[in-house]
């Protein structure tokens, strides 16, 4: 009777905070990311409160700085498109009549020298028709094109900001949680998983469990974001020193780009190649281009993020591909934290398992993070590895016969 009412009681709470679990899964994410910041203030300053508050001061500054630089990109292009509008209509108006005309030439000259006899008469006739009729539409000048466009932009508008007024107070109920969760897991996170630890069976079993889950979670979360982090100020210097304009907000950009896997920064670098080939800077394209393939791609994903990952476990980058690329097809954008954690929590629960029979077998086991043990260490005796093989075969079919 006890286990049932406290299972109901489990499942009415998740109930009632089902609005929040992203909120939740956000605020674990963020305490995670910020612990080592957290832990090295706290060393400084000797106060929990202050450390954690500085901590999450650094998560505000960044995004008030990536705001500030985002308003004032869009206030200066603003400024300088309503000052050039009517340039900006007479150059692609110009271009526009430029490539339709050059298009029914070409389409003509085709059909004249390819087209049959008897239908070469017809086809020009057509096309000179249907040329003329779009060069009528390109005349068209903007202003009396507006009254068609602003309404349905004024509709969009209107929805965008119904839609911030509806949900604006559960966003701001949710940014409240996440601030406050997170602060109080920076300040009693330690504690509280020495208490959980202190309430369970098997100690020792659980504390390998974390050390191997907090040693896969370093590498799948921390190593990616310091990652995305030094790509995106490489990005913002290198983007300075070609001349790309809004260097710094590119740079930004970037770092965000880099944390998506199978896309990364060249989401960035490619779309600014094809800005200064629409210039006809074919020289800041190669240069582009050569900056964004050796320092955004090649050095992050084969030099900075092997290098950093030695302070974390080892793991297959399939595993790691898998983590962070399938989610975002099942559950969006929250499969970039949701994914790796999901894979993170089976991986460590299945290191933990061999570390077992391992043990079990009599087979010398290498202490987490700690050295190698040498070649004649790792087999103490044919016996030991004969009771491996067979721990091995039971578990896998203990596995498949479905009691995992």
């Amino acid at each position: 009777m006890v286990a049932a009412i406290l299972a109901v009681a489990i499942a009415a709470m998740v109930y009632v905070t089902k609005d929040f679990i992203t909120t939740i899964l956000l605020s674990f994410f963020f305490a995670y990311i910020l612990y080592p910041v957290y832990s090295h203030l706290s060393r400084l300053t000797k106060r929990k409160h202050i450390s954690a508050l500085l901590s999450l001061s650094i998560v505000f500054l960044a995004f008030f700085v990536f705001v500030l630089t985002v308003l004032s990109a869009l206030s200066t292009e603003l400024a300088n498109l309503t000052a050039t509008q009517d340039a900006l209509n007479e150059t692609a108006a110009d271009f526009i009549n430029q490539t339709a005309d050059s298009f029914f030439d070409r389409t003509k000259v085709f059909t004249d020298d390819n087209a049959p006899p008897i239908l070469a008469p017809f086809i020009g006739d057509t096309i000179d028709d249907a040329k003329g009729r779009i060069g009528m539409i390109l005349k068209v000048p903007v202003s009396k094109l507006l009254p068609e466009i602003l309404p349905r932009l004024t509709t969009i508008v209107t929805e965008l900001v119904d839609w911030i007024a509806k949900h604006l107070p559960i966003m701001m109920a949710q940014l409240g949680v996440a601030i406050l969760l997170t602060y109080y897991l920076l300040v009693d996170g330690a504690e509280s998983v020495e208490e959980f630890l202190r309430l369970m069976p098997e100690r020792a079993l659980i504390r390998r469990f974390l050390a191997e889950l907090n040693s896969i979670y370093n590498s799948l979360f921390n190593v990616y974001l310091i990652n995305s982090l030094l790509t995106g100020l490489i990005a913002a210097v290198g983007f300075r020193l070609l001349g790309v304009p809004y260097p710094y907000l590119w740079g930004m950009i970037t770092a965000v780009f880099a944390l998506i896997p199978m896309i990364g920064a060249g989401a960035v670098y490619f779309p600014v190649a094809l800005y200064f080939l629409f210039i006809e800077d074919y020289t800041k394209v190669v240069a582009v281009l050569l900056f964004g393939t050796i320092f955004l791609n090649i050095i992050p994903e084969n030099i900075t993020r092997p290098t950093l990952a030695k302070a974390g476990a080892a793991i297959h980058p399939a595993i790691t591909l898998l983590a962070f690329a399938a989610p975002l097809f099942v559950i969006g954008f929250m499969g970039v934290i949701v994914g790796p954690a999901l894979y993170g929590f089976v991986l460590a629960a299945y290191r933990t398992r061999l570390h077992i029979m391992e043990e079990e077998a009599g087979v010398m086991v290498t202490p987490l993070g700690g050295p190698k043990p040498s070649p004649k260490s790792s087999f103490l005796s044919t016996e030991g590895l004969r009771r491996l093989g067979r721990k091995a075969r039971s578990f896998i079919s203990w596995l498949t016969r479905g009691r995992l």
